[in-house]
């Protein structure tokens, strides 16, 4: 192949990858903000789950 063949290869090679990562980032985003929505979730049972124990008397 020639010169100019290998690195139109490379590049698309480069191109592909920088979907990938793209992509990837994307899924990372997203998993974050799921996981930033269930820690408030759970923050926010946490919080009720402690007023409800605190009703009961011994």
């Amino acid at each position: 192949a020639s010169a100019s063949e290998e690195q139109a290869q490379v590049a698309r090679e480069v191109d592909r990858n920088l979907v990938n990562i793209r992509d990837l980032s994307l899924q990372t985003s997203a998993g974050a903000n799921q996981t930033s929505a269930a820690s408030q979730e759970l923050s926010r049972l946490a919080v009720d789950l402690n007023s409800m124990v605190g009703r009961f008397k011994v």
